[in-house]
């Protein structure tokens, strides 16, 4: 599966994802994302947190 971003043919490289439940007190976000370092590779972003704080990230080379 290819999933392009909406008007062009470029693969999607970032994805940020929202969730809210106010009758559990949920308000959590998400982003992945995939980002070239500084040897020529590529490593997936994965970041989350609740609305309103700085949050995690976690670097996966590959």
């Amino acid at each position: 599966m290819h999933i392009a971003d909406a008007g062009t043919d470029q693969p999607l490289q970032l994805l940020v994802l929202e969730r809210r439940d106010d009758a559990r007190n949920m308000a959590r976000w998400y982003v992945l994302s995939i980002e070239p370092t500084l040897f020529g590779d590529q490593a997936l972003i994965r970041e989350w947190g609740r609305i309103g704080s700085a949050g995690r990230r976690l670097v996966i080379h590959m």
